[in-house]
């Protein structure tokens, strides 16, 4: 299975898929964002913003992640072996999954402003996020809780901190 996956990982074709389907994403996040804002230039300004900021992150993740010393070793040794061997596919796997989990949590924050939930699982993270709307140091996972609560910022809500929750949803009715 893993030689499949470095051989998929590793085909010059999955290499400019990867830079297309980014861009795409990219396009999509700003076509929705024009589309529900009220201000095409505000969503323009923030578009680039975004990707501004991205530098940053860029450089903070591969610098302080990736070559300094710390107790997460799995991240150095991974990105050392990118240095040795930078066309194994590993990156491109990590690349991957990250653009997919930005990829949930942009759909996930989105649907949860805009659904009614029967599902207790839904319910629950909706009601988690919402409570973040109203105390903003507290609940700040979108797509889960365990950070939350591994890093002490987990709120348990009661019906009171509920009030006015319909608010943060935008649900066309019928």
């Amino acid at each position: 299975m893993k030689d499949l996956i470095l051989k998929i990982t590793s085909n010059k074709w999955n290499y400019y898929l990867s830079l297309v389907s980014d861009f795409l994403t990219a396009m999509v996040f700003l076509g929705l964002s024009i589309h529900y804002s009220t201000d095409l230039w505000s969503s323009i300004s923030l578009f680039v913003v975004g990707a501004i900021f991205f530098t940053f992150l860029e450089y903070a993740v591969h610098a302080w992640l990736f070559h300094k010393d710390h107790p997460l070793k799995v991240f150095i040794e991974g990105h050392a072996h990118h240095h040795q061997n930078p066309f194994s596919g590993d990156a491109f796997a990590i690349v991957g999954g990250l653009t997919l989990g930005y990829f949930n949590y942009g759909i996930m924050h989105h649907i949860m402003h805009r659904r009614e939930f029967l599902s207790n699982y839904w319910k629950y993270m909706q009601e988690f996020h919402f409570v973040h709307h109203k105390k903003p140091l507290l609940n700040h996972g979108v797509t889960t809780d365990i950070w939350d609560r591994v890093f002490g910022t987990y709120y348990q809500w009661n019906e009171e901190d509920l009030k006015g929750m319909e608010k943060l949803k935008r649900i066309k009715k019928k």
